[in-house]
């Protein structure tokens, strides 16, 4: 997993790069909040963050706001490091959007128990993800031919038909079925007869136009909807 750092003070930096990189960690070193924050914003941005808080340019409670202000996905996880251990700067610390807090001189077992708490929080999160997103797509597309399925249809049918009428255009659309599949799948097997409607589903999405919207309402029954 990656990991940025931003600590401004060199040694610092280099000791607990070189202890992220034991750990198998793949390091993005910062010397400073306005690098960070570069790099944060960047396209593949690590969702693992230790940053220091007293830093020049902007300090870790600046990043800690602007990052959870980008709410982006999947979550990142800010480990605050800081020599100010009053429990009023803590909660402030946290209030600004850092998941932990860790004094320094901080002590390697705890970084690294505290580390792999972040690690776990980041890896759970991206599997909701992950799962959330399958969800969706299996809410709208057909599982074995990648077009859209009959739950989908219905939803588009309604928002077409009511833009049919309020705007007095054309809707048109095809009911296909294909003949003898019955004897496809008893001659050749179930498996062959998904390979046939794969094959018709890509066939369907490369003659259609780009308007037309293809589905599988089921079986081997297809629908092309010609807005």
């Amino acid at each position: 997993m990656k990991v940025l750092i931003a600590e401004d003070e060199n040694i610092s930096r280099h000791k607990l790069e070189k202890f992220l990189k034991d750990l198998d960690y793949r390091v993005i070193s910062c010397k400073g909040g306005l690098e960070a924050w570069d790099v944060i914003q960047s396209g593949n941005a690590p969702n693992l963050l230790i940053l220091d808080w007293m830093m020049p340019g902007m300090d870790g409670m600046e990043i800690c706001q602007k990052v959870r202000e980008l709410d982006r996905e999947p979550y990142t996880y800010i480990l605050l490091l800081t020599s100010k251990g009053e429990q009023e700067n803590i909660v402030k610390g946290m209030e600004a959007g850092a998941d932990d807090y860790l004094i320094k001189p901080f002590n390697q077992n705890e970084l690294r128990a505290r580390l792999n708490a972040g690690r776990r929080i980041v890896e759970l999160n991206e599997d909701l993800l992950s799962m959330r997103n399958n969800l969706a797509r299996q809410a709208i597309y057909d599982e074995l031919t990648g077009i859209y399925n009959r739950h989908y249809m219905v939803e588009i049918l309604e928002k077409e038909f009511s833009s049919t009428l309020r705007y007095q255009t054309e809707l048109s659309c095809l009911l296909l079925d294909l003949d003898c599949f019955k004897e496809i799948n008893d001659t050749f097997g179930h498996a062959f007869g998904d390979f046939v409607l794969r094959e018709f589903s890509t066939c369907l999405k490369q003659e259609a136009r780009k308007t037309d919207i293809p589905f599988r309402y089921g079986g081997e029954e297809f629908m092309l909807l010609l807005p």
